[in-house]
């Protein structure tokens, strides 16, 4: 079995948007997380205090992450956000295909696509959100949708390219909600994208490739969650708001990883 390091991501939407609060939590998640070196991080600040943010990300081992980016680098695209404005302050992560971008602001999985392979492109690291709308335990249905989204997604990404790319699972009947997905229902869809990225790439790739789970994941259930060998980390929203309960998160993730348990 291939050994992946995992990983802890949070995306603080649109709810941390003036200067001296998002400073503020992104000085103490340094404090608490910055020289965690056993779980790779990164944080997705608001666009608008992207830049303050990436600066006191610097000196940690926490990456910087946007929520979004045009499918293009330059170019008459008003409103939009370039990924030569991402790379310039340092980021090396990018959220895409989020649930919230396909059903809110209509993108379309072309449109997603052309976005992964700019950031593949450019090296910087594509957090590709893909999962099903409407609450379902028709499994077969639900490896049929994960699979059509991927295989659009990934359209003409290389096998080695496609092992960079980060998949959070992210059911969304279960984002912004108060419970998250079962931990039985996320382990066994991702043993099914493990099988999907076998037959659309290879076995290896899918044992490199990561995948994250996110949709209401909380310092209470983290543990249960990440306990399956396939799910490699979470992708945290509102419930990682509070910096000691993200450190929490990431703590557990750690510990569970290296096999030692949990927190009490």
């Amino acid at each position: 079995m291939t050994k992946r390091k995992p990983i802890v991501g949070i995306s603080l939407k649109m709810y941390q948007n003036q200067l001296k609060e998002a400073q503020h939590f992104a000085q103490k998640i340094s404090e608490l997380t910055g020289q965690v070196e056993a779980v790779e991080q990164f944080m997705c600040p608001g666009m608008g205090v992207l830049y303050p943010v990436s600066v006191l990300l610097r000196e940690t081992n926490i990456g910087l992450g946007a929520q979004n980016m045009a499918p293009v680098a330059y170019g008459a695209y008003t409103g939009e956000f370039s990924i030569d404005s991402l790379l310039d302050m340092e980021g090396t992560y990018v959220e895409l295909g989020h649930i919230e971008r396909r059903r809110i602001f209509g993108e379309s999985d072309d449109m997603i696509n052309q976005k992964v392979l700019l950031a593949l492109e450019k090296n910087v690291i594509p957090v590709l959100c893909i999962g099903e709308s409407e609450h379902s335990e028709d499994y077969e249905e639900i490896k049929n949708l994960l699979l059509k989204q991927l295989f659009l997604a990934l359209n003409q990404v290389p096998h080695k390219q496609a092992e960079k790319v980060i998949l959070a699972y992210e059911p969304a009947w279960a984002v912004g909600k108060t419970l998250a997905a079962s931990a039985v229902h996320v382990h066994a869809v991702h043993g099914i994208i493990r099988e999907c990225l076998t037959e659309l790439y290879s076995y290896e790739t899918a044992q490199k490739t990561r995948i994250i789970y996110g949709g209401s994941v909380s310092q209470e259930n983290v543990q249960l969650i990440v306990s399956d060998e396939n799910v490699d980390g979470v992708f945290v929203g509102r419930f990682g708001h509070d910096p000691e309960r993200y450190a929490n998160i990431v703590k557990t993730v750690k510990m569970i990883k290296e096999g030692k348990g949990c927190l009490e």
